[in-house]
């Protein structure tokens, strides 16, 4: 079972990462919320059903099944016969209706991913809210053995909430008696828990209260669109989560970021700014300030930006890559660019060639690698 974590980073070509956070927002509960199960190709409508009653029991949620979909070829691993469960997650992404807390697909198709090229028996993610649960190895028959049906709704009842629970916003649990552990075979999926841990639990209370038009909720939507590239979506429902919650300094850094990816550096600036006055202790919205000023050629103000961020958070490796670049190629300050450099290196603790090259250089001894 596996989750997709939330994400930390957005690049921007040569410059380097804009750095996004992961908001909590503190919302008073709206009350229950409807999940949705998605069949993807021909789910048995039974099966379907006990999906939604699991979602009933273990999370106290609403639950309605939706219409089934095709199970998309272009997702299709041919050479194994198994479906890309991150591309399927994309596609569940559009299918999320504007009144869903979350959404699960589910099918009677082998899934794989990147990280688990074997199978993964579902997957689903932090942020998009979505995710994508398999039927076909929980049945016996799958491994040769005589059908169990006890089994197999057991087995299903547990990866369910598992990746229900990862949709709610759980991560994995190093708790061994709790339902969120990692399993990633059958023996160890038939001797899981079916229950949550204390901290779990209350995870899952945090995750119920993240309702459609609440500020996390469209947090978290303009986070997974920004995720995917999709800026003018992104802007959208981060300027909606600025607007529910004006002083959360997480929603306006992470809009600028959108409005920059989107082309606009004016507005970008303008929430950027307003980030850093609402919180001056965030060291991310100062490092996406220095990334315009640095677009823009105003290398002072970038300077002036990354040497804010590492005000607050010494350790923060790219604000030491940004001020070596900076004193090499443009302040001519030789000292400054190589101590930022090793810096650098140090905090990644591991090979960059090009600064390992800037650093050769500086100390007389090569040329920059191309």
């Amino acid at each position: 079972m596996r989750h997709r974590g939330h994400f930390r980073c957005w690049w921007l070509g040569a410059l380097g990462a804009l750095a996004l956070v992961w908001a909590t927002s503190a919302q008073a509960d709206p009350g229950p919320g409807t999940y949705y199960i998605r069949p993807l190709g021909a789910v048995d409508p039974a099966q379907a059903r006990y999906a939604c009653r699991i979602v009933r029991e273990a999370f106290q949620l609403r639950c309605v099944v939706l219409r089934a979909r095709p199970l998309p070829q272009r997702h299709l691993r041919a050479e194994r016969q198994q479906y890309d469960a991150d591309g399927l997650i994309d596609v569940l992404f559009r299918d999320l209706p504007t009144d869903g807390v979350g959404l699960m697909g589910l099918t009677n198709a082998d899934l794989a991913d990147a990280r688990r090229p074997r199978f993964v028996f579902g997957l689903a993610s932090l942020v998009d809210r979505v995710g994508v649960v398999s039927l076909a190895r929980f049945r016996n028959t799958w491994w040769g053995t005589d059908p169990d049906p006890a089994r197999f709704r057991a087995r299903l009842r547990k990866v369910l909430v598992h990746e229900v629970g990862h949709t709610l916003g759980l991560e994995h649990c190093p708790n061994p008696h709790c339902v969120m552990r990692d399993d990633a075979d059958l023996e160890a999926l038939d001797q899981s828990p079916e229950g949550f841990c204390r901290r779990c639990r209350g995870g899952v209370a945090d995750g119920r209260r993240v309702r459609p038009g609440t500020a996390r909720w469209h947090y978290l939507r303009g986070h997974a669109h920004l995720g995917r590239g999709q800026h003018p979506q992104a802007v959208f429902h981060l300027q909606l989560a600025a607007e529910l919650d004006p002083l959360d300094a997480l929603a306006a850094n992470d809009l600028g970021v959108a409005y920059l990816r989107r082309g606009d550096g004016g507005r970008a600036l303008w929430w950027l700014r307003h980030a850093r006055k609402l919180a001056p202790g965030l060291p991310n919205a100062a490092f996406n300030e220095g990334l315009i000023y640095l677009s823009v050629s105003d290398h002072q103000r970038a300077r002036e930006a990354f040497e804010a961020v590492l005000t607050v958070d010494p350790s923060w490796a790219l604000a030491h890559k940004q001020l070596g670049l900076l004193y090499d190629e443009f302040l001519a300050k030789p000292t400054e660019a190589l101590a930022h450099y090793q810096a650098y290196l140090d905090l990644e603790r591991g090979q960059d060639r090009d600064v390992e090259a800037r650093i050769r250089l500086i100390k007389g001894g090569g040329e920059p690698h191309p």
